[in-house]
């Protein structure tokens, strides 16, 4: 049994480190460390049960295709190679018969932070044609006002939170803090 420095892989302006324990290979416990001074050792829940979701029997590891009626819940589990051309003979029939803009290419990345979200997709489906989205109501009226207050920059350091006169939280969703200057 060993203990790892890692550091939180979800997308929220904390940036966590954590002390990840790890026992023949597999991790059996993620906690906060406290190396980083804001966060002290804190760790939210979601991250604290990670090894869970990674070591999950539900966690779905292989393409599947429904078989039976929609809501029925039965899948057959499928090669990548017949899951890329059921996908890739799918969006070729749709844009024979109604252009690319008939693709929404809803997505959503979840906690996957700045690295993971808008890069290949976003070029994949800018190529393709097909029609653009702002993804969630979450996401889309808080990043709009996000950039429009402070640009494109990665996230505001969590030391200049106390500088806000207010701070605006999104009611679904509380990781979308949005620090708010209030020029008088």
């Amino acid at each position: 049994m060993s203990s790892v420095d890692s550091v939180c892989p979800l997308d929220c302006p904390d940036t966590c480190s954590l002390a990840v324990t790890v026992e023949s290979g597999r991790i059996t416990a993620v906690d906060g460390s406290h190396r980083n001074p804001f966060t002290d050792g804190y760790i939210c829940a979601k991250v604290r049960r990670y090894a869970e979701r990674v070591y999950s029997p539900l966690r779905i590891l292989f393409p599947q295709r429904r078989v039976g009626r929609k809501g029925e819940g039965r899948f057959e589990r499928m090669s990548w190679d017949e899951a890329i051309e059921a996908i890739a003979s799918r969006f070729r029939q749709v844009i024979a018969e109604a252009g690319p803009e008939a693709i929404v290419p809803y997505h959503y990345g979840g906690s996957n932070g700045l690295f993971g979200e808008g890069a290949a997709d976003a070029r994949f489906f800018h190529r393709l044609g097909a029609t653009e989205l702002l993804k969630t109501l979450c996401a889309a009226p808080t990043s709009t006002v996000y950039r429009a207050m402070f640009g494109t920059m990665g996230g505001v350091p969590p030391e200049d939170y106390p500088l806000a006169r207010a701070i605006i939280l999104c009611r679904r969703c509380t990781r979308h803090a949005v620090p708010v200057p209030l020029w008088r």
